[in-house]
């Protein structure tokens, strides 16, 4: 009698079925990428881990990953919302510094015309070096991403690639930019181009080594008298497929009352 398991380690025992499973899994899917792991640790699979990009903070970074030298995950989608302000921009520029020192991509996506040279460059980003796209509409932002990963990959398999898009607040659609002033009811079009785009590419950044983030602006929910009022531009598709939102609150600003200068 055939045998149906294998010992592959201590007090570790393998069922033969389903290594024979996994492997016609992975065959009839030759075609794509490896459909079927064991999450033995053996595996490299899509739902690790392995790697994150800073946010310029040693505390948040901890928060977030819940270790030292943590941050925002690759290979994960992540939200930042907020308040006008608040640091969203600031963040996902630290972010971006932080994959050029790692020698990734650095990929800002402009949705407001609101980028500062002198302020990437104080938080250190090369701007020789980062790919600066301004873009207006949501279906043009996605096909940004697919020309540039697909471009990336077929120089470097895992070279790391950080892209930006700030804001999903500041995107509008297609349907909406060719339509009049006066015209209404286009805002549930930006929801649900935003919900088949995100269940298009979220298994597709789990399977590269990218780091995804969105900056997006809060709004306040109307109506609410108790509970969170607070809700973001463009559905629930992004908070849905989201690995890591961050909302971030304005507290206050530090001022210097007297400066002196010591020669």
């Amino acid at each position: 009698m055939a045998k149906s398991k294998t010992v592959v380690g201590e007090g570790q025992v393998q069922d033969d079925l389903a290594n024979v499973l996994a492997d016609n899994l992975n065959k009839k899917f030759k075609s794509s990428y490896k459909v079927a792991y064991f999450l033995d640790g053996d595996s490299d699979s899509p739902s690790d881990v392995n790697e994150w990009v800073s946010t310029g903070s040693t505390m948040l970074d901890l928060a977030i990953a819940n270790r030292p030298n943590g941050g925002i995950p690759v290979g994960r989608i992540t939200e930042i919302t907020g308040l006008e302000a608040s640091g969203k921009s600031l963040l996902a520029a630290h972010a971006l510094a932080d994959t050029q020192k790692k020698g990734g991509l650095a990929v800002y996506i402009d949705t407001e015309n609101a980028i500062s040279r002198e302020f990437l460059e104080a938080i250190g980003v090369n701007l020789k070096d980062m790919l600066y796209v301004p873009l207006e509409t949501i279906e043009d932002i996605f096909d940004a991403m697919d020309s540039v990963v697909e471009s990336v990959r077929k120089s470097s398999k895992s070279r790391i690639v950080t892209i930006v898009v700030d804001s999903v607040a500041g995107a509008s659609t297609k349907q909406e930019m060719a339509a009049d002033y006066e015209k209404d009811g286009w805002a549930t079009s930006k929801a649900i181009i935003l919900s088949k785009a995100m269940r298009k590419i979220t298994n597709f950044i789990g399977r590269e080594r990218i780091c995804l983030i969105f900056t997006n602006q809060l709004r306040t929910r109307l109506g609410v008298s108790f509970g969170d009022q607070w809700t973001t531009s463009g559905g629930k598709a992004i908070a849905f497929h989201s690995s890591v939102r961050l909302r971030l609150k304005s507290v206050g600003q530090i001022k210097l009352n007297n400066i002196y200068l010591i020669n």
